[in-house]
């Protein structure tokens, strides 16, 4: 499931109104808005960030319906999972995946874990309340992120925060009234980076923006909200908006025939799958009811059970 979730952002941030009229000579100065953990672990990135995956491990394995099936497979050797991660993973409460020159020769990416414990292999850059940020990356890439977090401490040059645009395009798929999200995905992808997405996932066209969020209540919710459009004439949306419709259906359909998801019992699941054009955006709505998942669950962990290092 946490696979699944890593594969496929709450509410829009608010900017402080206007306060007091100006006097003739002073005007009112709101105070600045505190910034929550999550974005202050955001703050870190550089403005360069192409895109980035926060996945919220303790909201996982506090759900009561997926929680232990998650901590089990956090604690067991995964492939898809890379190996620098399998001794961090079961002692981060959030996870951060960034990702710079995407589809370049200049690829790289960062993952910040945020744990209260020491977290091997990393090297802590910050602290957001009483819990540390580790970074793992290339030295160049954590060297920079550790720099900026230094001088935000020290309180030299503007207050660290989110890139406002950055903010705006995560909370663009969050549902209005969303108490939080499991997994967030955000991504603004240049013309390289499409030419790549299109050829590892086979998605013709490839979107520039994508919006997702992900919760698990005592069902599954995961929105996505996906921009290909790059014309200015109305037409020019229309046309670009309806190959990324059909495109995104075939990926659907080719989804539903991997034997991970028919071994799930997901295929009803991605049969409802729903795809609508929003203006030039297109939405997709993928959910998982409370019956469906308990017996997802069910069958995830006997896979784990007959998986060779099972515990």
């Amino acid at each position: 499931m946490l696979r699944f979730l890593l594969a496929a952002t709450v509410a829009t941030v608010c900017l402080p109104g206007c306060g007091a009229r100006a006097s003739s000579s002073t005007a009112a100065k709101e105070p600045e808005r505190e910034l929550p953990p999550d974005e202050q672990v955001l703050a870190l990135l550089p403005d360069a960030t192409q895109v980035v995956i926060e996945v919220d491990l303790a909201r996982l394995r506090a759900n009561p319906v997926i929680g232990p099936t998650v901590t089990r497979l956090l604690s067991s050797p995964q492939p898809q999972i890379p190996g620098e991660l399998e001794a961090q993973l079961p002692i981060a409460e959030r996870v951060v995946l960034a990702a710079f020159g995407v589809g370049s020769g200049q690829a790289a990416t960062v993952t910040l874990l945020v744990s209260g414990a020491t977290v091997p292999g990393a090297r802590k850059i910050s602290t957001v309340g009483d819990r540390g940020v580790w970074a793992l990356g290339p030295p160049e890439w954590v060297d920079q992120l550790e720099q900026r977090a230094v001088l935000a401490e020290a309180g030299v040059g503007a207050r660290l925060a989110p890139p406002k645009e950055l903010l705006a395009l995560r909370g663009r798929a969050m549902p209005e009234g969303a108490p939080g999200a499991a997994l967030r995905v955000t991504a603004r992808l240049p013309f390289d980076a499409r030419v790549s997405l299109a050829n590892v996932a086979g998605l013709d066209p490839a979107p520039a923006q994508v919006s997702v969020w992900g919760d698990v209540v005592d069902d599954l919710a995961i929105v996505v909200e996906a921009d290909a459009t790059e014309t200015t004439t109305a037409k020019g949306k229309r046309t670009e908006t309806a190959r990324l419709v059909r495109g995104i259906t075939r990926t659907v359909q080719r989804l539903a025939l991997l034997p991970q998801v028919r071994g799930l019992g997901l295929l009803p699941a991605l049969e409802d799958v729903k795809v609508t054009p929003k203006d030039a955006w297109v939405r997709v709505v993928f959910t998982v009811g409370p019956r469906l998942l308990g017996r997802v669950v069910e069958r995830a962990g006997k896979l784990l059970d007959d998986a060779p290092d099972a515990p």
